[in-house]
């Protein structure tokens, strides 16, 4: 058996609005995402980050919309409590899988764990 510890590093965008404690806000309406990166074995929290929300009295600019998406280009996930099909649409272009987590933090960051282990076990 190989003791070897695995180094699986990726980082997830959660959409909060208490600090980072639930996911409790739709991707187009967050004012403020807390990146963690899980890395040997455990979360780690990284920063805050600061947006514009890009829906704005029910409509969105698809420009204002792009730049969100970019500022996220250095995590493999979004996580939010909903996900319209244009957002998951740029963040899928972008290499970024977008889900729909509404509740704890910490549960939906294992719930993005136990799925990043079994999409790498087809890779």
């Amino acid at each position: 058996m190989d003791n070897q510890k695995k180094y699986n590093a990726f980082r997830v965008a959660a959409a909060s609005t208490d600090g980072g404690y639930t996911i409790d806000t739709h991707f187009g309406r967050a004012t403020e995402f807390y990146i963690y990166q899980f890395f040997e074995d455990e979360w780690v929290y990284v920063e805050k980050r600061t947006v514009d929300p890009v829906c704005q009295n029910g409509s969105h600019s698809r420009d204002a919309m792009q730049k969100t998406v970019d500022l996220f280009s250095d995590c493999q996930y979004v996580a939010a409590s909903r996900i319209g099909a244009g957002a998951n649409a740029l963040l899928t272009q972008k290499g970024i899988v977008a889900m729909a987590l509404p509740g704890d933090l910490i549960e939906a960051l294992n719930k993005i764990h136990t799925y990043n282990e079994i999409q790498n076990l087809f890779n």
